[in-house]
């Protein structure tokens, strides 16, 4: 059994896919979320060249004042624009086949008919780059199928939607789900890990220090303001979640540690 235009290859499968979208949301600090099983869709896209041209008009003449040329992408089914896309079907159209894929998929219907295609084109390239639609030319349109895993993730009750494209593994949607920000507990345990290892030492030294003397730059500018708040509203806690104080509560401990071997009395 075969398609009716060619398709992109599938180069990632539905658990591979699915992976991704975990790494990407541990990248999020996120621990606790919900992945919706994933679907697979073949959606129609358009790839074509585009000319259009600007015109002076000064004298009652029209003569060319510019012209430009390059390659879109239009998704056939949704019609729109997708220039984010342009290179990825640019560098894998050549690798389409015309083949059904193995298990169970969504072909997404063509909204572009064959008859209209060109014109269609023509007026979401026009729309894009705000010119006149007299003024493109089109050429050369491909059409092809693009396989994208579509998904929800569902985090802190509430679900994001995300697509995964089979080609190449990236993930659209994903700057939509916010960042969680990581407890006191959650640093002090990777901090504690990462200074198992001598050379992290040094590193966390200088980042120490560097927040310090940042912070030590911000405390003489909030200094210089007369507004002040009162004594408890001005106390900013945040210090307990940074390098130095961490820094030195594992000093501290080390300290303790050795003092505690060898009798050591303060």
């Amino acid at each position: 059994m075969y398609l009716g235009n060619p398709l992109l290859p599938i180069n990632e499968s539905p658990l591979t896919a699915e992976q991704i979208v975990r790494k990407q949301m541990e990248k999020k600090n996120w621990l606790e979320f919900e992945v919706k099983p994933l679907t697979l869709e073949l959606v129609p896209f358009f790839l074509f060249n585009y000319h259009y041209y600007l015109e002076n008009t000064g004298d009652g003449k029209k003569t060319i004042k510019s012209s430009v040329h390059g390659i879109l992408a239009v998704d056939g089914h949704a019609i729109k624009i997708r220039d984010d896309l342009v290179e990825l079907l640019k560098n894998n159209w050549k690798k389409a086949i015309p083949e059904v894929p193995r298990g169970n998929f969504d072909q997404k219907w063509c909204n572009i008919d064959k008859r209209e295609q060109d014109e269609v084109l023509k007026i979401q390239t026009a729309k894009f780059f705000d010119v006149p639609k007299e003024n493109v030319v089109v050429s050369q349109a491909r059409k092809l199928l693009l396989p994208w895993y579509r998904t929800e993730v569902i985090v802190d009750k509430k679900k994001y939607p995300l697509i995964i494209i089979a080609v190449d593994g990236s993930v659209h949607g994903v700057k939509n789900i916010p960042q969680r920000e990581k407890g006191y507990l959650e640093i002090t345990r990777e901090t504690v890990s990462e200074l198992k290892k001598p050379s992290n030492w040094i590193n966390y030294s200088k980042e120490a220090f560097s927040d310090l003397f940042s912070a030590s730059k911000e405390n003489k500018k909030a200094q210089g303001n007369k507004e002040k708040n009162s004594i408890i509203s001005s106390i900013d806690f945040g210090f307990l979640e940074s390098k130095l104080f961490l820094l030195i509560l594992m000093l501290l401990a080390v300290l303790l540690i050795i003092a505690s071997i060898f009798r050591i009395k303060f």
